[in-house]
This record gives structure tokens, sequence and C-alpha cells, in this order.
């Protein structure tokens, strides 16, 4: 505990503080704020100190004073405030706080320069603007001391110290200094990753909630203001900075944390907020930062007060707002209500209870920021998963009717496919089918069932031991000749039958309908037919489809030049078809036939030397072009052959 008393000298130049006891208490603090010599538009030394001049007055800044009646000074300007004290010879380690003031400054003790902050001048030209602490130990040894500090203010509308001088101990002025830092980096620290935080989540991940942007935006700016308010990391690297340029800067970043922070709230809660609520805010804002561009110092540096003024008023319509949406059964308004009440309380608190007191208090005032703006990042979290959620749901209702609507669009297409197979079936009945049936049926097969007969009863009747190896050759020639002919008059009805009567489709697995082909093309298990691996379920025609795979698998066995075939079946399904491949170990086709193969009668072999009637492939194509598919060959001479062709699906 300090005592203290004060001897005067002269009625009205000099007193001299006597501070009589003093206790090693490391939490005390005196402040040095009476008795002091006030010298104006003087910048005094130790070595020019008048006589008899000056005048004695608290420590304030001297827009305070009045050196004549009813007349105050002006902002700018340069002043000297002189202060003579004493102390106990017995007595702790103590220091000297010289608190940072609107001016440059420049400090001399028992007649030593101990610190210079800025540049001191008696102009604005002259005189650098800068704004630090300082601690200034005394000498121990030492009971008289004289305190003498030059000041000089041509930016702010307040001039000279206006917080006193604290006399404490070494001990103590350290230690909360310590403690001030670590709580300064702390919310400084968090403020800024979490603004950097919600500004790249904003950018690159989340860009639909612009409440995003706002958060981000306010935390930087707060972190800004913060950390150039009370270390000024850019004076420091600038060195010969304007310091009015750099309070600009500074508060335009508080009004960008008062403009960010109400559109964070009213994008949350638009629905409830007066649109004239966000005009009044774009004003405002707008016309501060222009005024804090376009005015001179000092005048600038009094827009603080309507800043102020304008966010209590936009506070309580927050706090209206946010009781409408609790009203209204708002879930997320419970969260930023709790998060606004600390804020305030906290900032409250913090002004107008614990401001200047001890150094631990700064320290749970900080974390009281911190954890209100974890509240406000929670919220915005929260926003996040609800959209989140919102737009999954969303999609899968998308998907859920893109596929009603898919399965829609396939039954309408289905019974327009079935309207024009009805309309093909009806025309092709009525002008083609009907009269080449007949002729077919009737007028070719059955003379040659007659001729077959014939020839028959012939070798019956004739004995065998009169007929030689040359005459049964010509009556076996004959027989093949009519089968062969019997065969072609089929595969031409079997051609002309394609598209008569109903195509009943069905639902089948692709595998069992290959399955009873092979068990009809190869019975004997001659050849290896690999079928697919996957057992695909088609909807088609499994007659036509049946006939396509039987002929084309009968064609690689019959026309392969090899012991035993191979014959590999693969299948993809898209939307709309099905592609099917049937590649064989085969002598393979030249190119040049790759189309006349699929030609009627077509045969690339002698007559006699593989039984067929040139029709079967004909008939294949003809299947797959009225199922509104392609059939193709990939084949070279000597490498095998790839038929592949598609189907409706």
């Amino acid at each position: 505990m300090f005592s203290i008393c004060v001897a005067q000298e002269s009625s009205q130049t000099s007193t001299t503080l006597d501070i009589q006891e003093l206790r090693n208490d490391s939490h005390a603090e005196i402040p040095l704020d009476r008795n002091w010599t006030f010298y104006w538009n003087e910048l005094i030394t130790p070595e020019t100190i008048p006589a008899n001049s000056g005048t004695v007055v608290s420590l304030d800044n001297w827009t305070n004073y009045e050196l004549a009646p009813n007349e105050k000074l002006p902002s700018f300007g340069y002043a000297t405030y002189r202060l003579q004290f004493s102390l106990p010879k017995e007595r702790p380690v103590v220091s000297l706080l010289i608190p940072a003031g609107f001016a440059a400054s420049k400090i001399w003790l028992n007649g030593n320069l101990v610190a210079e902050i800025g540049t001191v001048g008696t102009s604005k030209a002259t005189t650098l603007h800068r704004r630090a602490t300082r601690i200034v130990p005394l000498d121990i040894h030492e009971t008289n001391f004289e305190l003498i500090i030059q000041v000089a203010n041509f930016y702010h509308h307040k001039g000279g110290i206006s917080t006193p001088v604290i006399l404490a101990t070494n001990e103590h002025l350290l230690h909360s200094k310590t403690k001030k830092t670590i709580a300064d980096m702390i919310f400084i620290g968090s403020l800024g990753f979490i603004g950097l935080f919600f500004l790249l989540f904003f950018s690159f991940y989340w860009n639909k909630d612009r409440a995003v942007l706002y958060f981000g935006i306010m935390c930087v700016s707060l972190a800004y203001m913060a950390i150039s308010d009370r270390y000024a990391p850019l004076a420091e690297v600038f060195s010969t900075i304007s310091w009015s340029l750099l309070t600009v800067v500074e508060y335009i970043s508080l009004f960008l944390a008062g403009f960010s922070a109400s559109l964070f709230f009213y994008t949350i809660f638009s629905k409830f907020a007066n649109p004239i609520y966000l005009k009044a805010l774009k004003i405002g804002f707008w016309t501060l930062t222009a005024l804090v561009i376009i005015l001179p110092a000092p005048h600038f540096t009094r827009l603080v007060i309507p800043f102020l003024i304008l966010m209590i008023i936009n506070l309580m319509y927050v706090f209206y707002v946010i009781y409408k949406a609790i009203t209204s059964k708002r879930h997320d308004s419970i969260l930023l209500l709790l998060g606004v009440l600390f804020a305030s309380f906290i900032f409250f608190t913090h002004i107008f209870i614990f401001l200047g007191t001890d150094g631990n208090t700064i320290v749970y005032v900080n974390f009281g920021y911190i954890i209100v703006f974890l509240l406000l990042s929670m919220l915005l979290m929260t926003r996040f998963a609800t959209s989140f959620h919102a737009l999954e749901k969303a999609k899968i209702m998308a998907q859920k009717q893109k596929e009603e609507l898919s399965v829609k669009s396939k039954e309408l297409s289905m019974v327009n496919v079935e309207l024009k197979e009805n309309l093909n079936h009806l025309e092709k009945i009525n002008a083609e089918l009907d009269s080449f049936n007949h002729i077919v049926s009737h007028d070719l097969k059955a003379p040659l069932i007659a001729i077959n007969t014939l020839v028959s009863f012939i070798e019956e009747d004739i004995d065998e031991t009169v007929l030689d190896e040359d005459t049964k050759d010509r009556f076996q020639l004959l027989k093949d000749r009519v089968s062969k002919m019997y065969a072609l008059i089929n595969d031409l009805l079997q051609y002309s039958k394609i598209t008569k009567g109903e195509k009943t489709k069905e639902t089948f697995l692709l595998n069992d309908l290959l399955d009873e082909v092979v068990e009809i093309v190869d019975n004997e298990k001659k050849h290896t037919i690999k079928l697919p691996e996957d057992n695909a379920e088609i909807f088609a025609s499994k007659v036509e489809l049946e006939h396509v795979f039987q002929n084309l698998i009968s064609n690689a066995i019959k026309h392969n030049d090899k012991q035993s075939a191979v014959i590999a079946i693969s299948f993809a399904k898209t939307e709309h078809e099905y592609t099917f491949i049937i590649a064989d170990n085969g002598p393979g086709i030249e190119p040049k036939y790759h189309t006349k193969i699929f030609e009627m009668f077509s045969k690339l072999e002698a007559n006699d030397e593989v039984e067929s009637t040139g029709i079967g492939l004909s008939i294949v194509k003809k299947i797959v072009t009225e199922n509104y598919g392609t059939i193709r060959v990939d084949s070279e001479k000597g490498v095998g052959t790839t038929i592949t062709f598609t189907w409706k699906a």
C-alpha cells in the first residue's frame, strides 16, 4: 500500500509528490495523476526548466484544461508535463508505467533521456506520431525524482496524455504486461484463425451461405483492429508511415467489423428483419467510411462515438428481431441470442467495471470474447449442417422423381413402340406376307416333296446290284439338291415371317437363354463357348433374340477351320440399348465382305463345301433392324471374327 502527501514548494509553479510509505505489495498500483506542472507550447528539457512558469494540473489530455477563463486549448499543439516526487529509501524495486497517449512523446527521468516514442516536433511536418507504453525502472538508490514528458499531437482530437502514469513494483508491472500480451495473442490469434477459416470455407466449399462470409470478415477485421490498436505492427515495419493513415485504416476496420456483424445477423434472420434495416446499415457504413477518408485530422477521430451510438441502436433492434424469431420457433435464434447476450455482458463489464484493473481480468475478458465467437461459429456450422442435410434430401427426392419419371417415360415409350409395331404388323400382313407365305407354303414346297418321294421310290424299285456307283451318287446328289431347295424355301418363309404376328416381350436372364441355344448348336460339347460373367436381366422378344444367337453361334461353329471352336460372348447395357458381342477363333472374313455377308443368298464358300442357304445372316440383320438395332463385323482374314449387334432396351 502507498501513502501519499503533497509538499508545496511554490504557490504557482511546483509541488512535490511525497510518497511516504511503500510496502512490498506485488499487486499495489498508484496513479501519478496530480501535481503535474504543465507548459503549453513549450518543449522543456531538464536543462531548460524555467524558474517561475507553468501551471499545476492533473494529468489529463490538454483539451480539458483552461489556461484562461472559458478558453480551452486546441487539439493540435505541443507541450511538456513535469512531475517531482519522492520515495522512501526503504522500498521495493519499483518502476513507472508510461501509458500510450494520442501523441508523440519524449521522456526524461532525473535528467536522463529514457524513452522516445515517435518524433516530437512543433508542427505537423516535424512530428511523427506513434503510440506505445513504456516501463521505466527507478534507481533503488535514489529517493527524489523528476519526470519530464514532452508531447506533440497533430492528428487526434485528444491532445497529450489521457491516462495517468502508474507507479508499481517491477514484478507487478512485468507480470501484468505478460498477462495482457498472452491474452491479446490468444484473442487476436483465435479471432484471426476463426475468420480465415470461415473465409476459406466460404471461398472453396460453401459459398451458398453469405453469413459465413460476413462472419469471417467480422473476425478478421476485429483481429486487425485489436493488433493495430495495441501493437501497431505496420508502424514498426514501415517506420515513416503516417500515423493518421494507420488510424484511418483502423477506423475502417472497426466500421467494417460492425457492418459485417450486422449483415451476418440480417442474413440469418432476413425473414424477420425489415428490409429498411439493410438499407440503413449500408447508408450508415458507407457514410462513416466516406467521412473517415474525407475528413482531415482531428475531425475523423471523433467518428467513434457516432459509430458506437449506431451499434447500440443496432443491438437493440437485434434483440427485438431475435425475440420475434424465438416466438416463431426458430431453434438457431436461441443460440444466437445466447451469443449476443454473452457478448453484451462481456463488453459492458469490460468497459464499465474491469477496464484498467488487474492483468488477470483481461485474460478472462478475452476468453469470454473467444467463447462468444465460438458460439457464433457453432451457429454457422449448425446452419451448414441443416443446409447440407436439406440439400441431400432434395437430391434424394430429385433422384426418386427422376427414376419415377424415367419409369413412366419408359412405359410411354414402350406403348408407343407397341403401337408402331402393331401398325407395321398390319401393313406388312396386308401388303406382303400373306401372298408370299401362301406361294411358298403351297406352290413351291409341294413339288419338292413330290420330287424327293419319287426319287426314293425309284431307288427302291431298282435293284441295287444293277446300279453302279456313279448312278447312286447322282441319285444322292438329286436328293441333296431337293433338300437344299427345301431348306432354302423354309429360310425364305422364315425371313418373310420375321415381322408377322405379335412380338411378345418378356423379362428373362441372358445366360439362361444362351444355355438353351448352346444345348441346341453344340449338344455334344465339342466346342468352347464362354458366356458373360454377369447373368443380366433382359426385357425383349425372347424368341427373336434366341433365333439371332442360334444363327450366329451355329455359323461360328459351322464355318470354323479349327478342330474345336472357341466362342466368347459378352454383354453391355446402357440406358437405351443392349450391346451383344460374339467373338470366335475362326478363319476370319476379309473387310471387303463385311457388308456382303448380310445380303440374301450371299455365301463365301463354294456351294458344296458348307451346307448353307445364304439367308441366315439376312434373317439376323432383319430381326436386329426390326428391333431398332445395328449389326457390324470386325474381322480380318486369319484372325477370327467378332460380330457386334445392338438391341433396343
